[in-house]
């Protein structure tokens, strides 16, 4: 995906796999519990939105940016894009307090600062504002940009990650947005999945 971290971030994607895996034993994190799995369906999945932005080195990304992670889960797509741009602010709103239990644990035991986990967007800090809004597998992305268009940034940028087999058709329809389809294939699995960019006209 023209992504390359340095030795640093992937011993963190090393522990990021042994604590998802721990911890899925106690609680229902991932079906996909072999290593080489959770690389190709997790990460590299989730790293498909620096590419899409034509970002191959995310790391120099101001530190400034913002994300935000709607129904985050068990961090996918939030956690693997701060592990390859470390120095931008990553929000992860995960509704289930045992799953956002889990994600305070991994973004501590990961070291990744200028990083929180909240439970609804009535926590989000009044005023704050995303350069990314981003969400993997979650709803219905037409409903999602209603309950969250407040929260991004004049210059900002909605992604979802969406398997082949999603309607866009809400999307298409959307004015008043740019619409981009970055489609692109899984390295290890070969599987098609695709990402749908939206950024305001005006």
């Amino acid at each position: 995906m023209g992504l390359e971290p340095v030795p640093a971030q992937c011993r963190q994607f090393l522990s990021y796999i042994d604590l998802l895996l721990h911890w899925a034993e106690k609680i229902n994190l991932t079906a996909i519990t072999d290593p080489d799995g959770i690389i190709d369906r997790h990460f590299c999945d989730s790293l498909a939105l620096w590419p899409a932005l034509g970002m191959t080195t995310p790391s120099t990304l101001p530190g400034t940016n913002r994300l935000l992670d709607i129904g985050s889960g068990a961090g996918f797509p939030g956690v693997p894009l701060k592990i390859m741009a470390p120095q931008i602010g990553l929000t992860l709103l995960e509704p289930r307090q045992k799953r956002a239990a889990f994600l305070q644990v991994l973004i501590a035991t990961l070291g990744c600062s200028q990083s929180q986990v909240v439970t609804g967007l009535s926590d989000l800090p009044a005023g704050t504002l995303y350069d990314w809004i981003v969400a993997r597998g979650v709803g219905r992305p037409d409903a999602l940009i209603a309950q969250t268009i407040d929260f991004l940034a004049p210059h900002g940028c909605f992604a979802f990650y969406l398997s082949e087999r999603q309607s866009t058709s809400a999307l298409q329809q959307l004015s008043g947005w740019q619409v981009t389809n970055y489609p692109y294939q899984l390295p290890l699995s070969a599987t098609d999945h695709r990402l749908i960019l939206l950024r305001r006209l005006y």
